[in-house]
C-alpha cells in the first residue's frame, strides 16, 4: 500500500467536485514554489509533528528521552518560534480537554475507508473513542479559515475510524469531527449520527470515488482548484474566468458601493488564475526555454546586503566612525544609510567583500525591443 493515497481525504474536495482531476495531474509535474517562499505545507508538517511529540509525552506513549531528541530536531528547524510553539500549546491543551476519563485517545492513526474508495486510506490527527462517541481532532495551521461543516477530509477519517472500531465499539451512534486552526482563531466542528455518515459516503462518496479512480466524469472548477497541478492549463477554469469576467455595467458612470463590491469578488477570481497561469509560463520559460511571445526571462531586483553586520562594524569603528552613528537603535543600519557617514564610494571600498548583492529569482517581462519590431 502506497504511503498516499490517490483518493486521499486532503484531496478529497477536489476529486469529489472534479472527478477526473486526479488522474489527470498524475501526468503533471509537481507545483512550482518559489526558492525564497515559505513552504506552507512543510511548516503544517512540523506543527504536527511537535504536537504529535507533546501528545505521545503526555499519555506516556514515547519516552522523555525520545520526546527530547524529537524536540530539539524540531527546535533547530527552519520553522520553530515561540509563536509556533504557543500555537502548538494550544492544540494540545485542547485535545487533553476532550479526553473524558474511560476515553481511548489515538494519536496519527491510520485509518481505511477502501471498502467505499478505491485503494482509500489516510491518518487522522487525533481519534478519541468512547462507548457511545467518536471525537475525530484535526491540526490545521493555515491562515486561511477551515470550516468542518461538511468538511470532506474530515469526514473521510471518521468513516475510517467507524470502520477501524466498529466491532470493538459497537453502541457508537455519533461522530464529531473538529477543525483546531490557532493561527486563524478557529475551532469548528460538526457532529452527525452514524447512520448519517454512513449514508453520505455510499451515496455520495462512492460513485464518485469510481469515476475518480478511473480518470472519468465530468471536469468542474471551483474553489478545490487551488492545489490541482492542471489549474493554470485547464479549459473549463479558463471557462469560468471567461464567464466571470462578464460583467453587466448599468448606463450609470458612477457604480454603487455594492456594485464596487460584487466587482472585486468576482475579480478575485481572475485574479488567482492569472496568478496561476504567470507563474506556469515562468515555470515552462525558465525550466524548458519557453517564452512567451513578447516576453524575456528577467530577475527580480535585489538590494544590497552586509554578509558580516558583526565585522562591517568593527572594520567602520577602526576606520573611525563612531559606534553610535552605525546602529538604529540595535542593527547595523542599512548600506545605503551607511554611505552617508563617509565620502563618496568610501565605506563600500572599507566593507569590500563583505557586501554581496543577493541573486534575483527569475521573472517574465515584456519585451519592448520586440513590440518596437512588431510595430515596425
Amino acid at each position: 500500500m502506497s504511503a498516499h493515497a490517490l483518493l486521499s481525504p486532503s484531496s478529497s474536495e477536489r476529486w469529489l467536485n472534479c472527478t477526473p482531476s486526479i488522474r489527470l495531474s498524475e501526468t503533471l509535474p509537481e507545483i512550482r514554489r518559489a526558492s525564497n517562499g515559505l513552504d506552507f505545507a512543510a511548516q503544517g508538517t512540523e506543527a504536527h509533528r511537535l504536537g504529535e511529540a507533546k501528545l505521545r509525552l503526555a499519555y506516556n506513549q514515547i519516552t522523555q528521552e525520545e520526546y527530547d531528541v524529537e524536540y530539539e530536531s524540531i527546535k533547530n528547524g527552519i520553522y520553530w518560534s515561540e509563536e509556533f510553539e504557543n500555537d502548538v500549546d494550544g492544540y494540545v491543551v485542547y485535545v487533553r480537554s476532550q479526553v473524558g476519563s474511560g476515553d481511548t485517545i489515538l494519536i496519527e492513526q491510520r485509518v481505511d475507508y477502501s471498502m467505499y474508495v478505491p485503494e482509500g486510506h489516510g491518518s487522522a490527527d487525533i481519534i478519541i473513542l468512547n462507548d457511545h462517541s467518536i471525537l475525530v481532532i484535526d491540526l490545521k495551521y493555515g491562515l486561511k479559515y477551515v470550516d468542518a461543516t461538511g468538511n470532506s477530509q474530515l469526514r473521510l477519517y471518521a468513516v475510517g475510524a467507524v470502520l477501524k472500531y466498529q466491532e470493538q465499539y459497537p453502541d457508537i451512534k455519533t461522530v464529531t469531527y473538529t477543525i483546531y486552526q490557532p493561527r486563524a482563531n478557529n475551532i469548528s466542528s460538526e457532529t452527525v449520527s452514524k447512520a448519517k455518515l454512513i449514508d453520505w459516503v455510499n451515496t455520495v462518496v462512492k460513485p464518485k470515488a469510481k469515476l475518480a479512480y478511473i480518470g472519468a466524469g465530468e471536469f468542474m472548477a471551483g474553489t478545490w482548484c487551488q492545489y490541482c497541478k492542471a489549474k493554470p492549463m485547464c479549459k473549463t477554469r479558463a471557462e469560468q474566468v471567461a464567464e466571470l469576467a462578464k460583467i453587466d455595467f448599468r448606463p450609470v458612470q458612477l457604480m454603487t458601493h455594492e456594485a464596487v463590491s460584487t466587482l472585486v469578488d468576482k475579480a478575485q477570481g481572475i485574479v488567482t488564475w492569472v496568478s496561476d497561469a504567470q507563474d506556469y509560463l515562468l515555470e515552462e520559460a525558465v525550466n524548458k526555454g519557453k517564452i512567451p511571445k513578447g516576453y524575456k526571462l528577467s530577475t527580480t531586483v535585489t538590494h544590497r546586503k552586509i554578509t558580516d553586520p558583526l565585522l562591517a562594524s568593527v572594520i567602520l569603528n577602526n576606520k573611525g566612525l563612531l559606534k553610535e552613528d552605525l546602529f538604529e537603535p540595535a542593527k547595523l543600519k542599512s548600506i545605503a544609510q551607511l554611505e552617508k557617514l563617509g565620502s563618496k564610494g568610501q565605506v563600500v571600498t572599507w566593507l569590500g567583500s563583505l557586501i554581496a548583492r543577493p541573486e534575483g529569482q527569475p521573472k517574465l517581462v515584456k519585451d519592448n525591443h520586440s513590440a518596437e519590431k512588431d510595430f515596425s
